[in-house]
C-alpha cells in the first residue's frame, strides 16, 4: 500500500506533477488513524491517566489537573515521552 506512493498538490492554478511520498502516512487512508492509535499508545503507555485527566481524540490530546503545578509535570512528562 505504501510503496511508490505518490501524491499531486492542488491549487488555484492546477495541479502539479507527481511527487514522491518518502515519509508519513496517506491522508484519508483508513489505515492512517488505526496506525496513529497504535503507535501512540504505545509511547505515551507510561504517561497516560485514566479519563478525565487524560483524553485522547484522534491526533489531540488533553490533559486535565485540578492545579497549575501539577498540570506543567503532566506536559512535561509528556513532552519527555514523545521526545524520546
Amino acid at each position: 500500500m505504501y510503496t511508490r506512493a505518490r501524491t499531486r498538490v492542488r491549487s488555484s492554478v492546477g495541479l502539479t506533477h507527481q511527487i514522491p511520498v518518502m515519509v508519513g502516512l496517506h491522508q484519508g487512508s483508513a489505515l492512517s488513524p488505526y496506525l496513529f492509535n497504535v503507535v501512540i499508545d504505545v509511547i505515551t503507555q507510561d504517561v497516560r491517566d485514566e479519563a478525565p485527566w487524560c483524553m485522547m481524540f484522534a491526533d489531540d490530546i488533553v490533559l486535565c489537573s485540578t492545579n497549575r503545578t501539577e498540570l506543567e509535570r503532566k506536559v512535561e512528562s509528556w513532552r519527555k515521552s514523545l521526545e524520546d
